[in-house]
This record gives C-alpha cells, structure tokens and sequence, in this order.
C-alpha cells in the first residue's frame, strides 16, 4: 500500500554513515566490505562535463574520489551485478574490471545502485559491496537538472506560499529540489524519524561565491519520501539513460526530495517568512553544494535563466567606471561625507545593482576593487553650437577667449551647427588647443542636432571658455545659437525634460563630457548632490538615441538613499543595458514587482526587484557580445575549490 505524504515531513531519510568511508560490515557472511560513494555527476573542473564520464580525470574533478583499502593491492575485482554504477579509477584513469589493483586506486560513482563484487587473490576471495547514492536537484517540471551542463539561477518569484508535496510539480522556474536516490539495503542510510530526527547524518546545502567563499547555507535540509521514477530507476537522473540492471530494478532504490529550494539575490527576499525555511542568498557564478556532516556530495554552478528563448545563459560581466562629484571644487563628496564614504556608499550600491542583475546572468565583477572616482565639478569647457533647435546660420562671427587664448570663427549665411562646430575646432587646434567635436541628437522641436565642441590642453586637461569682452554675446549671428556650459552642483544638476531627453541638458553635457573615458563599452555611473526642482533620484542616456552622450547613469544620494525601496541604480542600468527609454507599466500592466516600473517604491519582496525573462533575452541581445553596442562581456569563470 502507498502511503500518503501530504502533511507529514520527515528529516534524514538517507543520510546515514558517512559517505566515502569503506568499511567492514560485520556480521555479514565471508566478511563483506561495503564502500559508500557519490554518484559522481557534477563538474568541479567546470568543463561541461561530468566527472564520471571524464577519461582522464583532471585534479580539481577527483574530489568526490572515495580510496579503496589499501590491503587491496594487488587483488583482483570481480563483479556480479551493477558493474555500470561505479568504476575504478588510478591516477586519473579508469582501471576495467578484473585487472589486479595497483597502489592508490580508487572507487567513483556513476548511477545510484549497488555493485556486487567480489575481490580475489589466488585462492583467497572477500565480498564487496560498493553502495552509490545519487544527488541531483529537480526543477517544477519535475524534470532533473543535470549538474553539469545545467546550472542553477537566481530567483525571479515574489515568496509564494507553498502547496501540494514533494512529488507536485510548480511555477516557479528557478527554485530547484533537491533529490536523493539510494540503494534501499544500503547500510549507510540514516534512520527513518520524525521531522528534525535526522539520524546520524545531517544534510545542508551551501551557497558559496565565484571564489569559493562561504555566501549563506540551510544548516538543515527536511527530506520527505518519494516514489522513486524511471529516471532514478534507470540512472536517466544521473546523466545514465541505461537500462535497469538488477540493482536498480523497482524496490532496490530508496529516494526522497525536499521542498523546493530558492536562491535569492538579498536578504529581503531571503528572510520572508512564507519562504525563510526554504530560501538561501547566492551569488552568480558561486555554487550551490549539497552536503552531508560537512562533507560536499554535490555541487552546481549558479548562472543565468536556465531556460529562454535564447537558451540557457550563462554569465556575463559589464564594465562599470563609478564617478562621485564634490559639491564645489574641493569640497565634499555628493554622498558619504567624505571620500572614503564616498567610496563605501557608492561600492554597496554596486553591489546591490549587481546582485539584483544576476538575476539575467549578469554581474559588475568584484565591486570591493572597483576604483571610485572622486572629481570636482568641471570648468566651463565646453561650447555648443545650435543649441538647442539647431537652426543654420544666417552670417556672422564667433567670438571667446580659450585658456587666454582669443579665438574667432566667421560663420557664414546657411552653415549648419556641424559645420560651424568644425570651423571652431580648426581655430582652438591653430592656437595650441585640442578639440572634442560630439554632435547631439535632434530634441523634440529641433530643426536638427546641436553639436558641442570640449577646448583641452594637449595634456588632456580641460580650459575655460569664456565671453571675449565681458558682457557682449558670444555671436554675431541672429539665427545660429552659441552657448558654453557650465556646472553649479550648488543648486543642483539641471535635468532634461520630455523634450530634450534624447540629448540632455546643456550643464548635463558639460559636465558628462568632462568624465567620460571616450570607450563605449564601459557604462559610467556618475552620482551628483541632487537635481534642480526636486523630483528625480536618476536618469540614464542610452545608445538608442544617437547622441553623443550615452551608455550613462545620473544619480544623485537621494537615489542611493532610497536603495532596495526603489533600487535605482540598478533600474536606470537596466534602461542603458536594455536599450531602452520607457517602462513597461508605460504601455502594459502595472507590474509594481517588476524593476523596470516606473513609479514603484517597497522594500518588501514584493518591491521593484524582478526582471522577466524576456528581459533578460533583451538585455544579451541588445548589449551582449554579439550586441550593436556590446557592452557585456562573457564572464570566464574557473572551478571552484570546494572546502
């Protein structure tokens, strides 16, 4: 009769002695050696395969390695059944069956069973019984993840309360469960108790970073019976796909899951109380290790969605180059008081944007080694032509002085602000000056684009432009606008408007342009004190919009104040990064969960902090490698060194 297992939990069904640990089974009949092993089917060496079907075995892949007795060598082993659930291996290398056993041999699981064998010398012969335990992880479709070339992703679900057992399928698509399938005589299983018995063994799962650190762990893992399926019956679970033998026949194998397992990017999400017993913190490219009294069985790598309309993906890594202003020259930081404030605020921020992002596989690397610039508001060194409707010219003269030096254009009647702009460049380049020519995009009421023109020293440094005689006009022309930005952080960073969003303000520009390092795969996160008129905690310039200005994030401290309610930093990267001006509530349902929404403010799980996967397809589409403007990277990630 099949017992029902709704309602009731039970703590440890597997884990009993430790595995890996040969031992002499006394009391058995001729002695019989029993080992206890893993099925080995992750990748420790992260190479796509796994490690029981390496052949050689690297070093980093012989971690799950149990040794043989070493009063062995020289026997021969012969088995009976199951010689498909293990193997020999020495140095690296798989030994066949029947060959007499040299120094340092050891056994590797394949598929959970049992191999029956014997171990002969001359006339001597011993039992022995290699017992594989199979540790997998199952997603809500009931299908198993292989370890590894799948991968384990971060949590894109508000907590939602869980129902039906251990055998029900659910949405969500990325918590995973994780399974155990045993030999049903094996000696090494925990004792059957009730709910926090879990026997002799005692079963957690770690999160650990792309290095190897310690991120969080459930220190307790409840495990229910389950019916045990094809998959774990024929090894299909295990990457095996064999036929049964006669140690995995029905009724040889014991298995049992937990409920499912999310991997959260924070601590909100992670400490809910509807999925606190169920959720731990990771990190994309860490690892998720299955382990029993602090021994690793299992492990997965931690990546990006496992499945999309691009497939699986993986992890990518944007560059970010993080800009502080003071106040006033020399004074003090836009956020943390100081600069090393400054630098701590702005880092946590990073890392909070970045965590949030790992969601779609993508990460800002090691935010603690990131260099954080801290500059002064920059001189008025830029001018600009046509700003803002970019009306031609209908005749005239150009008059400013540059670093002392006096510069003079003529304009004539019917020149357009780009052609203006390179006569001004000519002028600034004869008198020993260098000039940044960027054009702008067209705003909204525009006849065409602006063009701004940045005077520096040959060493780079910017100049001040200034009016040739105080108080008259920079131009002579009636028609052609010339005008030189300045910034004063002190009342706050002029905003643009619906208008002239596409190519931003006057002081916007003078002062990015300041900043910028001229590479436009690096996205530059820049924080200011505040904006004029109160209102806006940030803004972003995406490539979309043709200007010379973009692939860049304003905020000011009220955006980093405001963290996970609103997590603006990362909201206005996902604009850059998506390629994108609008919000979906702009033209969809208002989602308040979603980080692209646009006016939402919480910071409960169910704040502004998911992205859906058709975001996360945007995202590599658009500023992946193969992206117009790639500003992700493929981020190489090594094996990591399980303690």
């Amino acid at each position: 009769m099949r017992r029902a297992l709704s309602g009731v939990t039970f703590a440890g069904l597997l884990l009993g002695a430790l595995v890996g640990r040969p031992r002499s089974a006394s009391g058995f009949a001729g002695g019989s050696t029993v080992v206890s092993v893993i099925a080995d089917r992750d990748d420790d060496d992260f190479d796509g395969r796994p490690d029981a079907e390496e052949d050689p075995l690297p070093p980093a892949a012989r971690t799950d390695l149990v040794p043989l007795d070493r009063r062995f060598v020289g026997w021969t082993v012969r088995p009976i059944t199951g010689a498909d659930r293990a193997r020999l291996v020495v140095d690296g290398r798989p030994l066949a069956w029947g060959k007499p056993l040299p120094p340092g041999v050891a056994v590797q699981g394949i598929a959970a069973g049992v191999v029956n064998a014997v171990v002969v010398r001359g006339a001597e012969q011993e039992s022995l019984v290699i017992e594989v335990t199979a540790v997998t992880m199952r997603g809500g479709d009931l299908v198993d993840l292989d370890l590894a070339r799948g991968h384990a992703s971060l949590e894109r679900t508000p907590p939602t309360r869980l129902e039906g057992g251990v055998d029900s399928a659910y949405d969500d698509p990325d918590a995973l469960r994780v399974v155990f399938a045993e030999p049903s005589t094996s000696r090494a299983s925990a004792s059957q108790g009730g709910a926090g018995d879990q026997g002799p063994g005692v079963v957690s799962v770690e999160s650990v970073g792309p290095g190897g650190a310690h991120v969080d762990a459930i220190a307790r893992l409840l495990l229910s019976p389950l019916a045990c399926g094809p998959g774990e019956l024929a090894g299909a679970a295990n990457g095996g796909g064999h036929a049964p033998t006669a140690s995995s026949a029905p009724g040889a194998l014991r298995c049992s899951a937990s409920m499912p397992l999310r991997f959260t990017v924070d601590d909100v999400d992670r400490r809910h109380p509807l999925v606190e017993a169920r959720s731990l913190r990771a990190e994309l490219g860490g690892a998720i290790v299955i382990r029993r009294d602090g021994k690793k069985l299992q492990a997965v790598r931690v990546l990006g969605p496992r499945t999309s309309l691009i497939g699986q993906i993986g992890a990518f890594k944007a560059t970010i180059r993080p800009i502080v202003l003071r106040v006033t020259p020399g004074g003090a930081p836009a956020i943390g008081g100081n600069d090393a404030g400054a630098i701590a605020a702005l880092r946590a921020e990073l890392a909070l944007g970045s965590a949030i992002w790992g969601q779609c596989g993508l990460s800002f690397g090691n935010v603690d080694t990131l260099e954080v610039h801290i500059v002064d508001p920059p001189p008025s060194h830029l001018i600009a032509i046509g700003d803002d409707l970019g009306l031609p010219a209908s005749g005239g003269e150009i008059r400013v002085r540059a670093d002392g030096h006096p510069l003079t254009v003529p304009v004539p009647a019917g020149a357009t602000p780009e052609r203006v702009a390179d006569a001004l460049a000519r002028v600034a380049e004869s008198a020993g000056l260098v000039a940044v020519v960027s054009p702008n995009a067209r705003i909204a009421p525009g006849a065409a684009g602006s063009v701004d023109v940045s005077l520096r020293r040959k060493t780079g440094a910017l100049v001040a432009i200034e009016p040739l005689v105080v108080g008259m006009p920079l131009t002579t022309d009636p028609t052609l606008t010339v005008r030189i930005g300045s910034v004063d952080l002190t009342d706050g960073l002029q905003h643009f408007g619906d208008v002239d969003s596409m190519a931003g303000t006057l002081e916007e520009r003078t002062l990015l342009k300041a900043v910028e390092d001229g590479d436009p795969r690096t996205v530059e996160v820049v924080v200011v004190p505040f904006f004029a008129g109160g209102g806006r905690i940030g803004e972003s310039f995406i490539g979309s919009d043709l200007s010379s200005v973009r692939n860049v994030v304003l905020l000011d401290r009220a955006g980093i104040r405001a963290r996970k309610s609103s997590l603006t930093l990362a909201h206005e990267l996902g604009h850059v990064l998506l390629d994108v001006p609008g919000h979906p509530d702009d033209y969809g349902v208002d989602t308040p969960s979603q980080l692209m929404d646009s006016d939402a403010s919480d910071a409960s799980p169910f704040g502004p902090r998911r992205l859906t996967i058709d975001e996360c397809v945007r995202v590599v589409r658009q500023s992946g490698p193969r992206g117009r403007m790639p500003l992700l990277d493929e981020w190489k990630l090594f094996p990591i060194r399980y303690k």
